[in-house]
């Protein structure tokens, strides 16, 4: 998440605008993750991908973007649950539910284990889209 550029959570993608709301923060973020992986699965190499990484180091992310959109609240965060739910459903949309696998990934995990737990618990609310 630390790699994410400013300018993706500003107004008119600008590095200097202000935040954007959480809806055009949803879209943004559904497009890019269903444009990446529709990019890979619908080229000759998608059935080599059988594992994502959807969500990398959200507990560790310290004044992201993300949070500035999203709020603070590490182990129910909202837009990783989006994250993870706009993977799935491309998953669905290429019949690969069974075969692929969508996982959260941090790092120094051994400190925060309950809060992972937490978290995949949250985004697995409904229905299980996180391995």
């Amino acid at each position: 998440h630390s790699q994410t550029p400013t300018w993706l959570f500003r107004e008119n993608y600008s590095g200097n605008g202000r935040f954007v709301n959480t809806a055009t923060m949803d879209a943004r973020l559904e497009f890019y993750v269903k444009s990446v992986m529709g990019h890979f699965y619908s080229g000759k190499y998608g059935s080599t991908l059988v594992y994502w990484d959807v969500c990398n180091e959200t507990l560790h992310a310290q004044n992201s973007g993300w949070e500035a959109v999203y709020g603070s609240n590490k182990t129910n965060a909202v837009y990783v649950k989006k994250a993870f739910n706009y993977a799935y459903q491309v998953l669905e949309q290429y019949k690969l539910t069974n075969s692929v696998k969508l996982f959260y990934n941090d790092y120094n995990t051994y400190m925060e284990v309950n809060d992972v737990i937490k978290l995949v618990n949250y985004i697995n609310q409904g229905k299980k889209v996180c391995a």
